[in-house]
């Protein structure tokens, strides 16, 4: 006697799709950006919306970067001509009240020398 043959069931087989999309710069191209609109009500300017304000907010920061920089480099320039002047009139002085006129050259040399220092380091 012959034994009966096993039912064999054919269950479908599961596929999965992975789909992934980059891209660079705040907005996405055109043709994702439209599908947006289908997940969120408006997504596509919202989406605007958030890149003008993240491009606001960096012109902005920017902006104060380059101010402090600016202010900076201005009192740089003060403090280093107050401190020039201030040597100039302590070599006057010293000459005034008779010392050694290497005092004098000294007190001079100071601010030539810091000059010709950032001059070189350009």
């Amino acid at each position: 006697m012959s034994k009966p043959k096993p039912a064999i069931s054919k269950q479908p087989e599961l596929e999965t799709l992975t789909v992934t999309a980059q891209w660079a710069g705040p907005l996405p191209p055109p043709s994702v950006l439209s599908l947006f609109n289908d997940v969120v009500e408006n997504g596509a300017e919202r989406i605007f919306q958030m890149a003008e304000k993240e491009q606001d907010h960096r012109m902005s920061y920017q902006n104060a970067e380059l101010e402090a920089t600016r202010k900076d480099f201005r009192r740089g320039q003060i403090i280093g001509g107050l401190l020039a002047l201030a040597c100039v009139l302590a070599s006057v002085y010293s000459i005034y009240i008779g010392a050694h006129p290497a005092v004098s050259v000294a007190l001079v040399g100071i601010p030539i020398m810091a000059l010709l220092g950032k001059m070189l380091k350009r």
